[in-house]
């Protein structure tokens, strides 16, 4: 699954990510690695969201540039 895999490469790289959800939720927060195989775990300022893999309809990487 492709979310599952871009989430993993964002929590390997401690990648800000933002994902939208197919309701139009957008959630913001660094990927942290799940053992859950049915959701994704996003670390956001309001702490820890649990996110079913089946309602990811986009990821979005933020890479960080060092200067």
């Amino acid at each position: 699954m492709k979310s599952r895999e871009e989430l993993y490469k964002a929590a390997a790289s401690s990648q800000r990510v933002i994902v939208k959800l197919h309701n139009g939720e957008v959630i913001n927060g660094f990927a942290e690695v799940s053992t859950d195989l049915e959701r994704a775990k996003i670390r956001t300022s309001e702490g820890p969201t649990w996110i079913p893999y089946a309602d990811i309809e986009d990821i979005e990487r933020i890479a960080q540039m060092l200067h």
